[in-house]
């Protein structure tokens, strides 16, 4: 039976188009933007016989964290001489991000014919845009003989199409608050929903060190008993090194020293664990050298400023939890610094949470609006700003990038005049601009001209 409202008189384009074509014909078709539920996308699956996407599925969810467990998984396991398909989402730059075959992006026209054998197959059946993108990857994956499929679900878990494949590792990275209009209120609420990605007899690891009571219980309605950060396996921090506890089928073991990635250690301990439970972590000559370069777009990126050498950190912080730990970063690695926070959001996250998480660190907030639905107006984000940190002082711009170009000014501006100021505290740290709140503020400004990868080792 076909859905409700979808309109009739949508053509799909041919697949001479290229893909932008395509991506706006599938936004268009879908009355809504996010619709939970496995029926429709798996009537589609079923038509198009879809295989199992690879030898060895990954599936992995949770709150944040779930991007840096896939890189790092891709990474590792890439280096050890596994092919793998990585599916994540949202894209900052490129779609084509969000399907990676070998770890490099797929071609646009892998996507389209994709997209266009899906087409052929959904008869009167809506696809989402997301659900429509699942099955294109997890048709690459399958067409492509790959030993590993890496699977970020997109929204919570049971109800996710990334949940039509049954995985031989679970992995649920954290659950926070985020996404209760859809996954209900409160981490228990959550946690449920994200619990539903666990199959009976399938091995279980669990990044949270506080996880809610629902993800215990179905686990041991299950008979799982998952292998849990900060007891079976844990990441141990020293000053430029770290060392990782681990559990594989022989018994305990012990990774030191190890080189500090880029990444969250909990997401790549958490990585290093599920390579172990399933017998194919690496030497840890290969483990040191993939650690050497490990980094994500977005995560905790670090750029500079060409005119002005002014340092900038893109993070996707987009909920309580993400700028909590974007706050404790700032405050581990940047001390005193003077933090010019340029800040767009969606409406529907916790935008007072995530101000409280940072207010203590900013000294000035430059906000905006970006296009889109559901994004936060900069006049309502102002409000919402003052509402949290009454004392904050807030600079509204038209545009992301104006923002942007203002807080580097000021960050350039206040150099300059420490520069000139002999009497200046030599131990006070340089102006930082940071960009956060979501994927789509980075994608406004992760891509200028102005902004420069910093050498190698910084």
């Amino acid at each position: 039976m076909s859905d409700p409202g979808i309109a009739v008189d949508q053509q799909a384009p041919p697949t001479s188009a290229g893909l932008d074509p395509w991506l706006d014909y599938i936004a268009r078709i879908h009355p809504r933007e996010i619709e939970m539920g496995l029926g429709r996308v798996g009537r589609v699956a079923s038509r198009l016989a879809l295989a199992k996407p690879a030898t060895t599925v990954i599936t992995v969810a949770g709150t944040n964290g779930k991007g840096s467990t896939v890189k790092t998984l891709e990474a590792m396991l890439e280096a050890a001489g596994f092919s793998t398909g990585a599916y994540t989402s949202p894209h900052i730059l490129r779609f084509n991000e969000r399907i990676r075959l070998r770890a490099e992006d797929a071609s646009d026209a892998q996507i389209v014919a994709s997209f266009a054998r899906i087409e052929a197959a959904r008869g009167a059946d809506s696809l989402s845009y997301f659900e429509f993108t699942t099955l294109a990857a997890l048709l690459l994956f399958a067409d492509s003989g790959l030993d590993f499929a890496l699977l970020e679900v997109g929204l919570g878990g049971r109800l996710d199409a990334v949940n039509l494949i049954d995985p031989d590792l679970c992995v649920i990275t954290n659950i926070s608050l985020d996404h209760e209009d859809w996954l209900g209120k409160g981490r228990e609420n959550i946690g449920a929903e994200k619990a539903g990605i666990l199959r009976r007899g399938v091995p279980f690891l669990l990044g949270d060190r506080d996880p809610p009571a629902s993800v215990l219980n179905a686990a041991q309605a299950l008979g799982i008993e998952p292998l849990r950060i900060g007891q079976d396996f844990a990441a141990f921090e020293a000053a430029e090194q770290w060392s990782a506890r681990l559990v594989s089928a022989s018994g305990g073991m012990n990774l030191t020293p190890l080189r500090r990635p880029h990444l969250m250690l909990d997401n790549v301990v958490v990585a290093l664990q599920a390579l172990a439970s399933l017998g194919v972590l690496p030497p840890a000559s290969v483990i040191n050298e993939v650690l050497s370069t490990l980094s994500l777009a977005g995560r905790f990126e670090r750029r500079i400023v060409a005119d002005s050498g002014c340092g900038v950190v893109l993070d996707v912080a987009h909920n309580p939890g993400a700028a909590e730990a974007l706050a404790q970063r700032l405050r581990s690695e940047e001390g005193n610094a003077r933090l010019h926070m340029v800040f767009a959001v969606m409406a529907d996250k916790a935008v007072e949470d995530i101000v409280r998480s940072l207010e203590s660190l900013v000294d000035i907030w430059y906000i905006a609006h970006f296009d889109g639905e559901r994004a936060q107006s900069a006049q309502g984000l102002e409000a919402r700003i003052l509402d949290a940190a009454p004392a904050a002082i807030v600079r509204r711009f038209e545009s992301v990038e104006r923002a942007f170009c203002a807080a580097c000014e000021d960050a350039a501006a206040s150099i300059d005049y420490a520069r000139c100021v002999s009497s200046s505290d030599e131990s006070a740290a340089a102006p930082l601009v940071v960009v956060t709140g979501s994927f789509h503020t980075l994608a406004e400004i992760t891509a200028l001209p102005s902004l420069l990868r910093p050498p190698p080792g910084h």
